[in-house]
């Protein structure tokens, strides 16, 4: 029985060397023909299955003894939407290996070169040997590539040499995010250091006011021009810089739309964690802080809020492990349990959502009467937002449209009024909803928040 061991860099696969059907048909069916033609006295006979025998008789006299060292690996630990990587099986030298095979079975999102997914490479037998299938993925999440299956094959292919089935370990494909800046600074910071501009005067880079020297000011803060001028001391007060933090909530409690990886039509799950992806780049790159819940997700706890670059890998890594939920009870308590979590003051909380759960909404209501600053990011596709989507695309949004398809499209069009009123309630409790546009999409919304954050106003506690 084969078995499959850890070995370094990767794989090293264990099997053994069994006869081929062809050795065994040519070995049996040299010796028919040649017992044949002596029995029967057939020359014909022996002079058709002699040469059969001895080359089977002479592929058995060199039966392999000793098993070959293969290793499988794949080429990259971890891999973004549309990049690719090889799988790969190097063979050792052997003088008993002539030939190397490599095939792999399908998998969903994924891309193959050469698309037949089987390629073989023969070997000299003095050096290492290594055949490499390119894959290439088109979908954020854990992509198991194979199983695949190897085999070598001895000189004139009479015995073959295939271990189990090779199953590595899934290679996580993290999101490619979308384009996305905000040319507006987050409404509330509250942290110690950064680059958002605080109400507040401190150290900082951008000017607030020129005023009399006061006793502690720093001499380098000395504006000498004024001084000069008016022939009293004056220095140079700034606003204090501080950082904020921003947290995402993903929702994953449903998923409408067609997948079609990179390059083709995104379901309100891609859109989600696609745009998530762009926003914690984008923060994190202005020295933010990050943090990131996704709704209904299955043993995916959240990701404190932190900020680095190094915390933009165990985001993604977060977002690529996100599944849509089953729409079991068990989803609907764990989406209450996660809804319950604590949100500091000044947090900026981002909801992706396709607005479709009313618990969701419910939630950014609460949190903006709470006043924390809250903007709601509407993931569905534009295609679905309509009640006169075509027979062919309603099959995404209602499992029974190829059954029933007037009364499913009446069903969706009934879900859509829901919607529409559900969003405007949340937008009268001053929730913002706007649709994913990439860049620019916060700016509007960020600019009336940090407005309505300087005037006073009657939260609940």
């Amino acid at each position: 029985m084969s078995d499959l061991r850890a070995g370094v860099g990767g794989r090293v696969l264990a099997g053994r060397w069994r006869a081929t059907p062809a050795h065994v048909r040519s070995l049996a069916l040299g010796l028919v023909l040649v017992a044949a033609g002596v029995v029967l006295r057939r020359p014909d006979a022996v002079v058709l299955g002699g040469p059969l025998l001895l080359v089977a008789l002479w592929a058995t006299t060199r039966r392999p003894t000793t098993d070959p060292a293969v290793h499988a690996r794949v080429g990259h630990p971890l891999l973004r939407e549309g990049q690719a990587t090889t799988w790969r099986a190097t063979v050792e030298p052997h003088p008993d290996v002539e030939e190397v095979g490599l095939t792999l079975l399908p998998t969903p999102y994924t891309a193959y070169s050469p698309s037949s997914r089987s390629l073989s490479a023969t070997t000299d037998g003095t050096e290492p040997t290594t055949v490499s299938l390119v894959c290439r993925s088109t979908r954020w999440g854990r992509r198991p590539l194979g199983p695949a299956t190897v085999a070598l094959t001895s000189p004139l292919g009479a015995f073959r040499w295939e271990p189990e089935p090779v199953s590595l370990a899934p290679i996580p494909t993290v999101p490619l995010p979308d384009s996305f800046t905000a040319r507006v600074a987050v409404p509330r910071p509250d942290g110690l250091v950064g680059q958002n501009r605080s109400h507040h005067p401190g150290d900082g880079g951008e000017l607030d006011q020129v005023r009399p020297f006061r006793f502690g000011d720093r001499l380098r803060r000395v504006h000498w021009p004024v001084s000069v001028r008016t022939g009293e001391l004056h220095v140079t007060a700034t606003h204090a810089d501080q950082d904020s933090e921003i947290l995402l909530l993903v929702d994953a409690m449903n998923d409408l739309g067609q997948s079609e990886g990179l390059g083709g039509s995104s379901s309100s799950l891609d859109n989600a964690v696609r745009a998530a992806g762009a926003i914690a780049e984008h923060y994190l790159r202005a020295g933010d802080r990050v943090g990131l819940i996704v709704l209904g997700a299955r043993d995916l706890p959240p990701v404190t809020a932190a900020a680095g670059p190094h915390h933009l890998r165990r985001l993604l890594d977060a977002l690529a492990r996100t599944t849509v939920a089953d729409g079991t009870v068990s989803d609907e308590k764990r989406l209450r349990s996660q809804l319950r979590h604590h949100v500091p003051a000044g947090t900026l909380a981002v909801i992706l959502t396709p607005a479709v759960s009313p618990d969701v909404l419910a939630h950014a209501v609460g949190l903006s009467r709470r006043g924390i600053s809250v903007v709601t990011v509407d993931t569905l596709p534009a295609h679905l937002a309509t009640g006169d989507i075509p027979l062919e695309r309603l099959a995404e949004v209602v499992a029974t449209s190829a059954d029933h398809p007037a009364e499913s499209r009446l069903a969706w069009r009934l879900r859509l009024l829901e919607r529409n009123r559900e969003m405007a309630r949340a937008r009268e409790a001053g929730v913002p909803i706007v649709p994913w546009a990439g860049p620019g999409t916060l700016d509007l919304v960020l600019r009336d928040l940090g407005r309505r954050s300087r005037s006073p106003r009657v939260v609940s506690r």
